[in-house]
């Protein structure tokens, strides 16, 4: 056989490979309405799960946590506040200025978490917290160095929110124990433990103890928070009035809550819900802990890849599974499992003979982040140039232009299932709440943050078409604006602080 037709074999065996696995990712809109209505039925199944002690942590489903927080800022709150964010990779603390305009003015000092403390079981929890509370008190004393100054009764003392973005059992306003880690912690001795305590003491210890922590919350509901702050009742642009009804992120991981009448939750206790119910209080925040559905893969489609970066390479195997399909932190690890799979198929990379001589980058877990990925959606250069270009800077990798075009089938498809599931529990929160057919021509507001969903080319777009393939049609979606909440974890702990 000539150079030119086994070229040309190789070429379409390659062709023929990517159209099955992108077959492999395909989200319809028959599977979107299986989804949504399964999630449906674990939200209920969730609210009413009254189990407690070892069986709470280990249970698959949706958490479905009440946050205790029973109301919503409307944009007139008034305050100085302080807030801290522990996020997967970066730790932040906030003093936040609510003008009562719906407008904050904030200060903040960010860290990059030390490589030491995270994918380590041997770390324990005084150590992660000691770093947090010194940290604490740098930001202290760079922008309110009074608070150091002041003693006894001149102290006074500052409300503090706390945004730990992990899964929690949250036993009030101001309370809750860890769950499970996810993202890249792997501290052991956390689990089980009331991170707000855990905090709470190491502020003391670093002389900080005019700052009390009031309040625990995760980013998610930090930005439905902030976005209620900052939205107010504002005037669609068609002049209607739109309601926030979800916060949801996707970034690094993903999640999502809303607010449910309070004579649904039926894991709160009855005595919890008679007193709220008399005090006037409807509704809770309930934190879904969304990337935990389908744990259990009843509906959920798993290709080997799937499968593969689940049991081989994440910190939590069997778990979040449905994050391990969205969010950013496994959209590159997908690729990258799928190109080290087509290699060892001999259809692409024939320059390296075993996968040894691979490049030690693509042979090395989360080393393709999803920026990579978002130059590839969108490159129409001539022959995939950025496309050759990104590959060579972030895995030192050459490829063919035949590669480069499998290559960006694989991201266009990994990217469209990602945003296609993303649907999923935006249009069952609408269909459980029906919140769409509240108000005539009534809208709704769903408040986003993360990286994901804010920055990648074209993932709003398919969201977007997503849910008016879903269940609630073309009628819903477009009765949805869909609004970023900037600085969501930092305001949205601080407002509450504020009502704590």
């Amino acid at each position: 056989m000539s150079f030119e037709n086994l070229h040309k074999v190789n070429a379409e065996a390659l062709e023929d490979a990517v159209v099955e696995i992108c077959s492999s990712l395909e989200v319809d809109a028959a599977k979107l309405d299986e989804l949504t209505a399964y999630f449906i039925e674990c939200m209920e199944k969730g609210l009413n799960n009254t189990s407690v002690g070892e069986e709470k942590t280990v249970d698959k489903g949706l958490p479905m946590i009440p946050t205790y927080v029973t109301s919503l800022p409307n944009g007139t709150e008034r305050g100085v506040l302080l807030a801290a964010d522990l996020g997967g990779t970066h730790f932040r603390v906030c003093s936040v200025t609510l003008n009562g305009d719906g407008t904050f003015d904030m200060q903040q000092l960010k860290s990059k978490i030390p490589e030491e403390y995270l994918n380590d079981k041997d770390v324990t929890s005084e150590e992660l917290f000691s770093y947090l509370g010194r940290r604490t008190r740098a930001f202290v004393r760079k922008h309110h160095p009074e608070l150091l100054k002041s003693t006894g009764e001149n102290i006074k003392p500052l409300k503090m929110g706390f945004t730990f973005s992990y899964p929690i059992d949250q036993t009030s306003l101001s309370s809750g124990t860890l769950i499970r880690w996810t993202k890249s912690f792997k501290i052991e001795d956390t689990v089980g433990k009331d991170v707000v305590r855990l905090y709470q003491e190491q502020l003391d210890i670093q002389g900080l103890s005019m700052i009390n922590v009031v309040a625990l919350t995760n980013d998610t509901v930090g930005t439905f928070l902030s976005h209620c702050y900052t939205s107010g009742a504002r005037p669609s642009s068609a002049g209607e009035i739109s309601e926030p009804v979800i916060g949801c992120i996707f970034g690094t991981g993903t999640n999502g809550c809303y607010m449910e009448d309070i004579e649904n939750i039926k894991k709160l206790p009855d005595e919890l819900r008679t007193r709220l119910l008399h005090e006037g209080k409807t509704q809770m925040c309930i934190n879904i802990e969304w990337g935990s559905f389908d744990n259990e893969l009843k509906h959920l489609s798993a290709t080997k890849y799937d499968i593969d970066i689940d049991q081989k390479f994440s910190p939590n195997p069997g778990y979040h599974l449905f994050e391990k399909r969205i969010s950013g932190m496994y959209l590159g690890e997908l690729l990258r499992n799928i190109l080290v799979d087509l290699h060892a198929r001999g259809l692409i990379l024939g320059q390296y003979r075993n996968y040894d001589q691979l490049p030690h980058r693509l042979k090395t877990p989360f080393q393709l982040c999803s920026e990579v990925l978002s130059r590839i959606e969108i490159d129409d250069s001539t022959n995939l140039r950025e496309t050759e270009l990104s590959f060579l800077q972030s895995l030192r990798l050459p490829t063919t232009f035949e590669e480069r075009k499998a290559i960006q089938n694989l991201v266009r498809s990994i990217t469209r299932r990602s945003a296609y599931l993303a649907a999923v529990p935006i249009a069952a929160i609408l269909i459980k709440t029906n919140a769409l057919n509240k108000r005539y021509h009534g809208e709704v507001e769903i408040g986003f943050d993360g990286y994901v969903i804010e920055y990648y080319p074209g993932f709003r777009s398919m969201l977007r078409h997503a849910l008016a393939l879903s269940p609630i049609g073309t009628e819903g979606e477009r009765k949805i604006h869909l609004r970023l909440a900037k600085d969501g974890s930092g305001v949205g702990a601080a407002l509450c602080a504020l009502v704590a």
